[in-house]
This record gives C-alpha cells, sequence and structure tokens, in this order.
C-alpha cells in the first residue's frame, strides 16, 4: 500500500519500508524519523472516504429535489391540458347548439316563406296567443306541454331528438291596411331551442306579408 508523508505531502511512500526524514532546526539538527504508518493511512483514507460521501450525500439531496420539481412542473401542465380539453369540449358543445338552433330557426323561416299563409292552416307549432308563448314564458312553458296549450314543439330536421322550433302571430304590422281583402304584413316570433349537451334558445322576428 501507499500513502502520503505528512512532511512532504507531494512524496509518495510505501507503508513500513520507507520514510521520510525532515531537518528540526529547533532541536539543534537532531534528525526526526517520520513514519507513514498503517493507522496513519487509515485514518487518511477515512477521511477522504468522508468528504466523498458528502458530496454524494449532497448530489443525492440535489437529485431528489431536480425530481420533486420536474413532478410538480409535470402535475401542473398535466392539471392544466386537461383544463384547457374541457374548455374545448364545452365550447364545442355550444357551438353545436347554437348552430343547430340557428339551423331550426332557417327552417322555420322556409316553412313560412314557401309555405301559404300560415293563419289559414295554422301549423301545431304556432301559437296565436302571445300570454303563452312569449320571451318571458318561453324558458318554463317549452317542456310544460300543459302551459303551452295546444301549441306543439315541432321537432328539427336538423337534429330531430335535441332540436325544436315553435312560433307565435303577433298580428297585423301596425300601419298596414286594414281592409282584409288586401294583403297585410304580419309580424311573428320564432323560438328555436337545442339541448345536445347544452342549452341555446334562439329567437328572431319575422315579417312577411299574406
Amino acid at each position: 500500500m501507499k500513502g502520503y508523508c505528512p512532511i512532504n505531502k507531494g512524496i509518495e511512500c510505501s507503508l513500513n519500508t520507507l520514510y521520510q526524514t525532515a531537518q528540526n532546526n529547533d532541536q539543534g539538527g537532531k534528525s526526526h524519523k517520520y513514519i507513514l504508518t498503517e493507522k496513519d493511512n487509515y485514518k487518511m483514507s477515512n477521511t477522504t472516504s468522508i468528504l466523498e460521501n458528502d458530496r454524494g450525500a449532497l448530489m443525492i439531496i440535489v437529485s431528489i429535489m431536480l425530481l420533486a420539481l420536474l413532478t410538480i412542473i409535470g402535475v401542473a401542465a398535466s392539471q392544466t391540458a386537461n383544463t384547457e380539453i374541457r374548455i374545448a369540449a364545452n365550447e364545442y358543445d355550444y357551438q353545436r347548439c347554437f348552430y343547430n338552433a340557428e339551423g331550426a330557426i332557417l327552417e322555420v323561416v322556409d316553412l313560412l316563406e314557401g309555405g301559404a299563409a300560415p293563419l289559414e292552416n295554422t301549423p301545431p307549432w304556432m301559437s296565436l296567443d302571445e300570454s303563452t308563448i312569449n320571451d318571458n314564458a318561453v324558458f318554463i312553458t317549452w317542456d310544460d306541454r300543459g302551459k303551452m296549450q295546444d301549441v306543439v314543439p315541432q321537432a328539427s330536421v336538423i337534429d330531430p331528438p335535441n332540436t325544436e322550433y315553435i312560433g307565435v302571430h303577433h298580428g297585423i304590422l301596425s300601419g298596414s291596411s286594414l281592409d282584409m281583402s288586401k294583403p297585410a304584413k304580419h309580424t311573428f316570433s320564432i323560438y328555436s331551442r337545442s339541448k345536445s349537451k347544452g342549452l341555446v334558445i334562439l329567437k328572431i322576428g319575422y315579417a312577411n306579408v299574406y
């Protein structure tokens, strides 16, 4: 085994075989022998081992802290991604309901534009009573057929299970001719509802001459 001399630390010595001689000026030039023993070498090796163990422990602590930090970042990123996915899904459901309800209203407009006067043969989804179908009551009465009296919501061809429409006739537009032999402008309110994973109710006003 080899160690380092306590006096000349840069000189490598063999244990129990070599020694380094140093001149001590305070002792009258007497020569002293410094022998590097197995015990001294053990102490030095043990000290080096402790230092190395401290470095290793520090590296372990730093690694654990970095791992914990990366875990926290990963969990936060995962939660953020899940939130974004839910927001996107909700937005998709809302847009789908909105466009279905809008399509149902356009469907009614096509019926009123292309058909005969609705008052001559009133469809079941059309009400002539403004007190039954109006902006305040439509949210409550839509699912209560008893309060809607004889009005029956019509399923839209766009999404029959989830989208319906109804309408109400408000009468002849003010200022129109009262002569029954002449066409007059009639006004309506058209409501549509879509409830596919959400709820959207739309309303438009419509007027036409019949």
